[in-house]
């Protein structure tokens, strides 16, 4: 899949994985390699909406990977779910319902593949503006209007 990418930490088998665990994961990846300001912010809440809906909706993780060369990170989260997210529009007086168009929004690619680890399920894969200090200014990011590209 795409590019090499270094400084990653994976687990396996983490049903049980916690939003706040996998953010840990997360800033800890993003933040060995210089990643600063709004593309950790972006990329936790990212991860943060993965892991809740694999929560919510499909019994848990059973796999999550971060890995990080600047300018970009990967976060990837499986579950055993085989039902890909699905867009459900509604009025902004009813809660929820705005995590997947979130997370499409801050992902530069966005990747929903079936099967997992033990190839059940599915893997939903962002990839994400992951800049290390003094990247910011020398490369903005790169169209999130763009919505062809997802």
């Amino acid at each position: 899949m795409g590019p090499p990418y270094s400084g990653h930490s994976g687990h396996s088998g983490l049903t049980g994985l916690t939003c706040e665990e996998a953010r840990r994961i997360a800033r800890g990846v993003l933040c060995a390699h210089g990643v600063v300001g709004r593309d950790i912010d972006a990329a936790l809440l990212v991860v943060t909406e993965l892991v809740a809906n694999a929560r919510r909706h499909a019994g848990g993780t059973i796999a999550f990977r971060v890995r990080c060369l600047p300018p970009r990170a990967v976060v990837e989260v499986a579950d055993a779910d085989p039902c890909f997210p699905v867009d459900r529009p509604s009025p902004a007086s009813v809660p929820g319902r705005f995590g997947w168009q979130m997370v499409k929004h801050l992902a530069e690619h966005l990747e929903v593949q079936a099967g997992g680890p033990g190839g059940t399920g599915k893997t939903i894969t962002a990839v994400l503006d992951a800049r290390a200090a003094g990247q910011e200014a020398a490369q903005p990011s790169r169209g999130r209007q763009d919505a062809g590209r997802r």
